[in-house]
């Protein structure tokens, strides 16, 4: 009703100022939308973020990082459900989904179809606490992109339809497969849940993959469909609070990258530091892109090594760990392969770090 009637006299007052036609109250609300900012606080977990423009509340609060109940992200099935106890809202897309006359007098709507349209929003809603809150999820992906990163990695963007997004966690991994029979494998998304319609994928040359085999190949091109399974795997931020410190091993980078991208939009964590072994000669196949959030956010370092041997790199680069921060006090993310892993893992724990802050995801 407050949002009505804001509309009723912006829309009235500009016809009288402009002594032109009545203004389309839709076309004012676009415009307010444009400008506006509103924070929004949910129940009850108190977590905070902020709407800007003409986004949803849905897309405002996967910007920021948080594992928000969602299912088709177009009005279509309902499980965004939020009720508002604090606050004016605005409806900015259309829906399909029909909220019971309960619902509606209760305050819930569909935080896909809905902005803010007050200063400060307080909304009532469950989050994902951890993986086993998110469904398995089949979908059918159409490949945008196939670019190769260095000489033996490419990048596979595929896209999700509208009406169905893939709702996974910073660090999960899917399987993806072709049409030809047994051309499936399973990869770490290298991007960030907060555009869950475009996912990333860093694919290496590998002769055991038959799905990598085809990639290479040139068998699958962009427009051509695949099936995703998933999400996988617990290889996910359990504390944004703490130093985050991430170690790679080369595609091990994959579901790193995942992890400072959502890191770096919750906005809590005091400091981010990475360090990267490659064990071939494009294992740092995005170092620019370490080189663009180191100058570009003041709590973000990275270090480079390389070695052939994954145990003997991650000696190297333990003893730069040692002799660069080195605070027990800070959440450990560990990827690469198993020897990597477990060398890095070892020379933690003799060095005190708790087990529960040492976090593991082993690749190929």
């Amino acid at each position: 009703a407050v949002a009505a009637a804001v509309v009723e006299v912006e829309a009235g007052g500009l016809a009288r100022v402009l002594a032109t036609e009545p203004v389309d109250a839709l076309h004012v609300m676009d415009d307010m939308l444009k400008v506006m900012f509103a924070q929004v606080t949910l129940r009850p977990s108190g977590h905070q973020f902020s709407v800007e423009g003409r986004d949803s509340l849905l897309q405002a609060g996967l910007r920021a990082g948080l594992n928000l109940n969602y299912g088709c992200g177009n009005g279509s099935c309902g499980m965004c459900k939020v009720r508002v106890t604090d606050g004016q809202v605005a409806r900015c897309a259309p829906s399909d989904y029909p909220l019971s006359e309960a619902e509606k007098s209760q305050g819930y709507v569909l935080a896909c179809a809905h902005t803010a349209a007050s200063s400060e929003l307080t909304l009532e809603t469950l989050e994902a606490a951890g993986p086993a809150d998110i469904p398995e999820q089949q979908i059918a992906v159409t490949v945008r992109a196939l670019r190769p990163l260095a000489p033996d990695t490419l990048l596979l963007h595929v896209q999700t339809p509208r009406t169905h997004r893939l709702r996974f966690l910073a660090g999960q991994s899917v399987t993806l497969a072709a049409a030809a029979e047994g051309a499936q494998a399973r990869h770490p998304v290298a991007s960030c849940p907060c555009d869950d319609r475009n996912l990333h994928f860093f694919i290496p040359r590998d002769p055991a993959d038959a799905l990598a085999v085809r990639l290479f190949a040139g068998d699958v091109r962009p427009g051509d469909a695949l099936t995703l399974w998933g999400p996988y795997g617990d290889f996910t931020l359990a504390q944004a609070t703490q130093p985050l410190v991430f170690v790679a091993c080369d595609i091990g980078f994959a579901p790193v990258k995942s992890l400072v991208e959502h890191a770096l939009s919750l906005d809590a964590a005091p400091s981010l530091t990475l360090f990267w072994l490659a064990t071939r000669g494009d294992g740092h196949f995005l170092a620019n892109q370490c080189r663009a959030w180191s100058e570009a956010l003041d709590p973000f370092e990275y270090s480079l090594f390389t070695d052939t041997d994954p145990a003997a790199g991650a000696l190297q680069l333990a003893r730069a760990m040692r002799a660069d921060l080195f605070e027990v006090d800070c959440a450990f993310y560990l990827a690469g392969p198993a020897a990597f892993v477990a060398t890095v893992t070892a020379q933690l724990a003799q060095a005190g770090v708790p087990a529960a802050q040492i976090h593991q995801e082993v690749l190929p």
